[in-house]
């Protein structure tokens, strides 16, 4: 009997120590999710700010940032939206000549570009600059689509039944081989970049990036060879604005 007693008190015990400890586990996992949730990326509408300005000769701007980048709206302060002017944003930075007013956005793709403005002509007339509002504390702009929106391809038939096409980007310059004829790539040639600017002898063409880590690259190329010189392409260039890392 008194073995069973025991056993008895030691379930008890164990039972009252449980129901102690699951608020106290409760309470922990309660706890991590609220910091899971407050550690959580914020949404795009979060990360959205807008801020109303004016530039003179009564006109309104509406300067939006976002992590896509910033954009700007004019308004006119009776009727509204002035459409004539459209939107600034990355694809399009500034106002037409024949605008009538001087207005463009600077450093469209980073995280503080500004409005330059210019509303009076003349000598009275001075430029002005307008910062957009910042991004929000956890928000920042979207790199993947800077590379995106930045980068520009370029074909080039560099001879032999080979085409050259030459990609530039805020990464830098890279060439991909393909054949002429049908389309596909030449995989034994590989990709020059920065890491790899130049082809092996072994490739049997001369292929090389030139000043690979500036604005205005070239491909050196020669696929015949003989007394013909070398080629020297230009790549594109990438849109008003885009970073080069």
């Amino acid at each position: 009997m008194r073995r069973s007693h025991t056993l008895r008190t030691g379930l008890a015990v164990a039972v009252l120590a449980g129901s102690a400890l699951a608020p106290t586990a409760a309470f922990a996992a309660a706890s991590r999710d609220a910091r899971a949730v407050s550690s959580a990326a914020p949404s795009a509408d979060q990360c959205t700010v807008v801020k109303n300005s004016s530039v003179g000769a009564g006109l309104g701007i509406r300067m939006t940032m976002s992590p896509q980048g910033p954009s700007v709206t004019f308004l006119d302060p009776v009727d509204g939206p002035i459409t004539r002017l459209g939107t600034l944003d990355r694809s399009r930075p500034a106002l037409p000549q024949d605008a009538g007013i001087d207005e463009e956005i600077l450093n469209p793709y980073g995280s503080t570009p500004q409005l330059l403005t210019k509303t009076q002509g003349g000598n009275d007339g001075l430029y002005g600059l307008v910062d957009f509002p910042r991004l929000p504390k956890g928000c920042s702009v979207d790199k993947a689509t800077v590379i995106k929106q930045c980068t520009v391809v370029k074909h080039e038939d560099i001879g032999a039944g080979t085409e050259a096409r030459m990609t530039m980007s805020p990464q830098g310059p890279s060439v991909d081989f393909y054949d002429w004829a049908d389309g596909s790539r030449i995989t034994e040639l590989g990709t020059l970049d920065r890491a790899r600017p130049k082809l092996p002898d072994s490739a049997g063409i001369y292929e090389e990036i030139v000043q690979p880590n500036s604005w205005a690259p070239q491909l050196k190329s020669k696929t015949q060879g003989g007394p013909i010189g070398y080629a020297f392409l230009d790549f594109a260039k990438m849109p008003k604005g885009c970073p080069l890392h």
